[in-house]
């Protein structure tokens, strides 16, 4: 399928947990910590300790790739034998993880505004998040808000780059490769990542697209200030796209 009116059209990038989803993390975690107990237990030279996590609440917004390589080296794992096993990391961890049912976690009122802009003809919607993209796949699908993001777009996981801030990069190419009748990237000023950490704001300052933060995650409003745009709720998320996208008020709204 190729797209006539690419150039009118915006690309939105959704990041995950804090922005889709709330709380959702807990099986997440627990994966990913057996993992690399597992991958690289027997490999570490501070004596097969069990591997730590710290700093938890400092490595919000980082990709599952960045938080695995900071927890080995914490543990004192070799840097080429983290490289090394990257990609079993990586398999192992999509096959374990099994979240159960989390719809119960679908930020309140954001499934409205993805049916909402899904409904458009001028919007394209796909994913920037640190997650594996297995993992996000069957996170959003657990969910029950998959649907929103067509697979066939791409978009950019931490299974793709440790460091967050080329992901919409790679995001915007699959997506233009998708949809673009010349397949070339999709353009940066028709672009905006949706996202609740500093990580996410940076992201988008390193390729030079918009991005819009949702206080819903771990940080307040005052942390979030470098965005275009800082929404507290599901209602305000959408308010502050239109102020972007141009979209129309909803019916009966004022204004």
């Amino acid at each position: 399928m190729t797209i006539d009116r690419d150039n009118e059209r915006w690309l939105l990038l959704w990041d995950i947990d804090g922005t889709l989803l709330l709380g959702a993390s807990i099986e997440h975690a627990r994966v990913m910590f057996a993992v690399l107990q597992e991958v690289h237990g027997t490999d570490d030279p501070a004596g097969g300790q069990p591997i730590r996590l710290r700093r938890a609440a400092e490595r919000s917004g980082m990709t599952d790739g960045q938080i695995g390589r900071e927890i080995l080296l914490d543990n004192g794992v070799d840097p080429m034998q983290i490289d090394a096993r990257f990609a079993e990391v990586v398999r192992r961890a999509s096959e374990d993880y099994d979240p159960g049912d989390l719809t119960a976690h679908v930020n309140p009122g954001v499934t409205a505004v993805l049916a909402e802009l899904a409904a458009r003809d001028d919007v394209v919607q796909s994913l920037v998040t640190g997650n594996f993209e297995r993992i996000a796949r069957t996170k959003l699908r657990a969910a029950a808000i998959d649907g929103w993001f067509d697979a066939a777009l791409g978009g950019g996981f931490g299974s793709d780059h440790e460091q967050r801030q080329f992901l919409p990069e790679i995001a915007r190419q699959r997506a233009g490769a998708a949809l673009r009748a010349d397949e070339s990237a999709w353009p940066r000023e028709r672009t905006i990542i949706i996202g609740d950490t500093p990580r996410d704001i940076a992201c988008a300052r390193h390729d030079g697209v918009r991005v819009v933060a949702i206080a819903t995650g771990p940080h307040p409003p005052e942390n979030l200030s470098e965005a275009d745009a800082v929404a507290t709720d599901a209602e305000s998320l959408r308010d502050a796209l239109l102020a972007i996208v141009g979209l129309p008020p909803r019916p009966g709204s004022p204004g």
